[in-house]
C-alpha cells in the first residue's frame, strides 16, 4: 500500500488534490465537465483512478456492464465480509465537478484513513474487504435509464438489456466498454454495506450550517420515454387545417406536464427535461418528437395520480392534432426508506463527537438506492453552494469538503466496526 498518515491535515491534503486531479478529464471552456458514461473523457478519469488503487494496494477488478471494484484486503482470516463504498465518474453535459467524483475521491481517501487506524490497533473493523466502487452510467446523460452500473449489479436491470441501449448516434454501451477497455468480467466479493459521500444537489446544509446530511429516504420517480408520431409536410403550402404537426402535440404536452404538478394535492415535481424532432428542418412539419418525462414524489399515490393523468391528457391531444402520442420507455423508482440502523450509528458517532449534521430525504436518485435493495445502504451529502448542480457553477468548498469528509469517516468507523456487527 502507498504512503498514507492518520494526520489529519495529510488526509485533507490528499483528498483536495485528488480531487484536482480529476477536474482536468472532461473539462470543458465553461469551468465545468462534460465525462459522459464509457466516452474518451471518462475512460482517462477511470484509468487514473485505477493506477490510483492499484499504487495504494488495491486489487482492481472490472465486471461485465464495466462498474470498476477496488479490493483492499484488511487482512481478517476469520471472514470475508465487504464493505463498499464508492460513486460515480461520469458527469452531465456541461456539468460539475463534485457530482459523483466527490464520493468516489472520499471513498479513496478514507481507505488510508481506515487502513491507519487499524495498524494502530484504534479500530477493529467487522469486514475483511473494503471496495472502492466506481458505478457504471450512473447520469443516464449518453445512456438511459440512469444508475445502468448499479442496477445491473443488483438485479434491478438486465446485463443484456443493458448492453443493448444505445447512446444518440446508435451506439451500442457494449460496444463503447469495450472500446473504452471497460467490458469485464470479474466478480467482487458481495456487499454486505454500501456507504456514498455525495454532494447534496440542494440548499438545506447549506443554509442550516450543518456539515454533513444523513439521508433517510429517496423519492420515488417515474421516468418516461414518449412517442408523438404526425405527417411530414411543407411548412408553406400544407393548408394549416391538414396538418399533423407533431411538435404541436408535444408542445401541448409541455404545458400539460405542469398542469399536473399544478392539480396534484401531494407534493410532486414534473419535468420535460430532453426532446428530440424528426426532421428538424425549418421547412418541414415535424413528424415525430420524442421526449423525456419526469415525475417525482414523496407519495406513491401521487406519482400513480401523475401517471393516469397523463394517459388521459394523451388521448385528448391525439384527438386535438391529429397525432398519435404513445409511451415507449417506462422507469418506475419506487420510495426508498434507507437502513435506519446504520443511520443511528451514524447519528450517534456524529452526536458524540459534536459534529453539526441533518437528517434529510434526497429528491434526486442516487446509486445507493439500487445499493439497498440487496445490502443495507447509508447516503450522506456535504453542502452545495446555493444547490446548484448539473452545472460548470456547481461549487462545493475546500472547507466544506474536508468537514463531510471528516464527518463520513466519523460515521464510518461507527458502521464497520466490530460493534456495528448486526448491520
Amino acid at each position: 500500500m502507498g504512503n498514507c498518515s492518520f494526520d489529519q491535515k495529510t488526509l485533507h491534503a490528499q483528498l483536495l488534490e485528488l480531487l484536482r486531479e480529476f477536474r482536468r478529464f472532461g473539462m470543458t471552456e465553461t469551468g465545468g465537465v462534460t465525462r459522459l458514461a464509457a466516452s474518451d473523457e471518462e475512460k482517462e478519469a477511470r484509468d487514473h483512478l485505477c493506477v490510483w488503487l492499484k499504487n495504494h494496494g488495491f486489487t482492481v477488478l472490472i465486471d461485465p456492464i464495466g462498474n470498476i471494484f477496488g479490493v483492499l484486503d484488511f487482512g481478517l482470516r476469520d471472514n470475508c465480509r465487504a464493505f463498499y463504498c464508492g460513486s460515480h465518474l461520469d458527469s452531465q453535459p456541461e456539468g460539475g465537478h463534485f457530482d459523483g467524483v466527490l464520493g468516489v475521491v472520499c471513498a479513496c481517501i478514507s481507505s488510508l484513513f481506515l487502513k491507519a487506524k487499524i495498524e494502530r490497533g484504534e479500530l477493529e473493523p467487522a469486514y475483511r474487504y473494503f471496495v472502492v466502487a466506481c458505478w457504471t452510467g450512473e447520469e443516464g446523460a449518453r445512456f438511459q435509464p440512469s444508475l445502468i452500473g448499479s442496477s445491473v449489479f443488483t438485479g434491478r436491470l438486465a446485463l443484456d438489456k443493458a448492453w443493448d441501449l444505445q447512446d444518440s448516434n446508435q451506439i451500442q454501451l457494449k460496444q463503447a466498454l469495450i472500446e473504452s477497455g471497460y467490458l469485464g468480467t470479474d466478480k467482487p466479493p458481495p456487499p454486505e454495506h454500501y456507504l456514498e459521500l455525495h454532494i447534496e444537489q440542494g440548499s438545506f446544509l447549506e443554509r442550516s450550517g450543518n456539515e454533513i446530511g444523513l439521508i433517510e429516504a429517496c423519492w420515488g420517480a417515474e421516468k418516461i420515454r414518449l412517442s408523438v408520431t404526425g405527417k411530414a409536410d411543407h411548412t408553406g403550402p400544407t393548408p394549416m387545417e391538414e396538418r399533423r404537426d407533431a411538435l404541436l402535440a408535444a408542445s401541448l404536452l409541455v404545458v400539460e406536464i405542469k398542469r399536473i404538478y399544478t392539480a396534484s394535492e401531494d407534493v410532486l415535481h414534473t419535468s420535460i427535461g430532453r426532446m428530440t424532432l424528426h426532421p428538424n428542418s425549418p421547412n418541414t412539419v415535424v413528424d415525430n418528437a420524442e421526449l423525456w418525462i419526469e415525475f417525482r414524489s414523496t407519495s406513491s399515490a401521487a406519482l400513480l395520480f401523475a401517471i393516469r393523468k397523463l394517459e388521459t391528457r394523451l388521448l385528448a391531444i391525439a384527438d386535438q392534432t391529429g397525432c398519435t402520442l404513445g409511451i415507449t420507455n417506462r422507469e418506475t423508482r419506487n420510495v426508498t426508506k434507507f437502513d435506519a440502523v446504520a443511520l443511528d450509528l451514524a447519528a450517534q458517532a456524529l452526536d458524540e463527537t459534536k459534529t453539526p449534521y441533518q437528517r434529510l430525504e434526497t429528491i434526486a436518485g442516487h446509486d445507493a438506492i439500487c445499493l439497498q435493495d440487496i445490502c443495507p445502504s447509508t447516503l450522506l451529502f456535504a453542502p452545495s453552494k446555493d444547490g446548484i448542480t448539473h452545472s460548470p457553477f456547481e461549487f462545493t468548498s475546500d472547507e466544506d469538503v474536508c468537514a463531510a469528509f471528516d464527518g463520513m469517516t466519523i460515521a464510518l468507523s461507527a458502521i464497520v466496526t466490530r460493534t456495528g456487527n448486526a448491520i
